[in-house]
């Protein structure tokens, strides 16, 4: 029973929505049978759901005391129970969404001819539109579906009283609910197709593309909003791209939900990143600004914590740029900023970073050998700013031994990839011939064999050990 679909239904319900069953399941308009009651009644009154606590057996003695176990009863009741636990997510979902409920009410009065009532609610609702900051799809689709009501009402009689039917504003508003879908999963799929190496074919784009090439929607933030971020990710090497999608993110945050600002706003940051790894230097303070002001104005946070990878980022690149104050505030903030399963780790290894790139090494290695991380990539990551902190120091007897162990632990851990591992063994290698390396010629061959290997994690700092200056 604990892996029914009643109770992964049940287990989502957080302690309001479990207060409105309670009163839900006791009303005979949603709950016809006494036997769905109680079974509720006995989960409600368990401290917690587990495999013990919805044992079969147990449940069924708690519902027909001293009576022999019967399964195919058992199934009846529970099949009951979950129509009516969906029923009432259903209405949870309905009451949630106000503007559709709305809706249904203007339909409704039209479709019993209260003609005055119909037109008093869609007034209320052009009024309610008219001050919406938030134009998406959903706004569009909320707009549309007024305007198709509203030509229904001036429809629905035999004697019209206006010559406006509305006709031409449900086909603009359903074109804009058109354009911005598309738009909208156009961007989603170009980021899924780098991340997942998939090809999708977005319909209608190059209509689309056209149209508002031409103007027809220049009105319309939104559109232009999403129009930006498309040309930045498919035509990354043209900077007015990138500069009009920012333009955007500053000019109009408010005009789309915070969960698809957040969308666009992690975009442009991929977008920045990815043109600095393609040795745009310029976009490294790109990167870090929007990262800060994404974390100081919350844009980056989902449901009230920042990804742990974000805040990971935002102290390298601001490292990197020896923004040293600005980061030696922010990673204090994880442990409000984080989820709690990654706060001590992520607090302890940025605070290492930090002192690693402000020379303080003893304070790094302290931090550094007392810790040990949940995370492999995070306990790999911890070796080579050991490893890098015994080079800077010239620790060499501390080093070799270092160099030896580490080698071990990549070849010992399963769970890396081919590649993974071969490029961490690259790396203590190569860092090995970097700290043997006198002559020129040696050097000179070194550089030429780093510069060859890829992947290679840390190959900046190993070529800039050689004496080759990072641009």
């Amino acid at each position: 029973m604990y892996k029914s679909k009643l109770i992964r239904l049940y287990q989502t319900l957080d302690d309001s929505e479990i207060r409105q069953l309670k009163k839900w399941i006791k009303s005979p308009i949603h709950n016809k049978h006494n036997d769905v009651q109680v079974l509720f009644e006995y989960l409600l009154s368990r401290k917690g759901i587990s495999s013990i606590t919805t044992d079969r057996e147990r449940v069924y003695q708690y519902l027909y005391p001293n009576k022999k176990m019967n399964m195919p009863r058992l199934r009846h009741v529970m099949s009951f129970a979950t129509d009516v636990l969906e029923n009432f997510i259903r209405y949870i979902e309905y009451v949630s969404d106000k503007k559709n409920g709305e809706i249904l009410l203007l339909r409704s009065f039209r479709k019993r001819d209260l003609r005055k009532d119909a037109e008093k609610q869609e007034l209320a609702l052009l009024d309610g539109l008219e001050n919406e900051t938030i134009q998406n799809e959903e706004y569009y689709w909320t707009k549309y579906q007024l305007e198709l009501e509203s030509f229904r009402l001036q429809t629905d009689t035999d004697q019209p009283t206006s010559t406006n039917f509305h006709l031409q504003e449900v086909m603009n508003s359903s074109s804009l609910v058109f354009v911005l879908s598309i738009l909208r999963y156009a961007c989603i799929s170009i980021t899924h197709q780098n991340l997942f190496k998939t090809k999708y074919d977005i319909p209608f784009i190059d209509a689309i593309l056209l149209e508002i090439e031409a103007g027809n929607y220049a009105s319309i933030h939104s559109i232009q909003f999403y129009h930006a971020c498309y040309m930045a990710l498919t035509k990354p090497e043209v900077d007015d791209n990138y500069k009009r999608l920012k333009q955007y993110i500053v000019q109009y945050p408010d005009i789309l939900p915070a969960d698809e600002f957040r969308e666009l706003y992690e975009m442009a940051i991929n977008y920045c990143i990815k043109r600095l790894n393609k040795g745009n230097r310029y976009y490294i303070e790109e990167a870090f600004d929007l990262y800060m002001n994404g974390i100081d104005h919350e844009v980056l946070l989902e449901n009230g914590y920042l990804s742990h990878i974000a805040y990971k980022n935002t102290v390298a690149i601001g490292l990197h740029l020896e923004k040293f104050e600005e980061v030696k505030a922010l990673i204090p903030r994880g442990k409000d900023l984080l989820h709690l399963e990654y706060q001590e780790s992520y607090v302890h290894y940025n605070t290492a970073n930090f002192y690693f790139a402000t020379k303080d090494y003893d304070k790094a290695i302290q931090l550094l050998i007392s810790m040990e991380y949940d995370d492999l990539f995070m306990t790999i990551g911890a070796k080579l700013l050991l490893l890098k902190i015994y080079v800077t120091e010239e620790s060499f007897d501390l080093l070799e031994s270092f160099l030896h162990s580490f080698a071990q632990f990549v070849r010992r851990k399963s769970e890396l990839s081919s590649t993974h591992k071969q490029s961490f063994l690259d790396t203590i290698r190569l860092t090995q011939k970097v700290v043997d390396a006198y002559t020129k010629k040696q050097k000179a061959a070194l550089i030429e064999e780093i510069t060859a290997t890829n992947p290679l994690p840390e190959k900046r700092w190993l070529l800039e050990r050689l004496g080759v200056v990072s641009t």
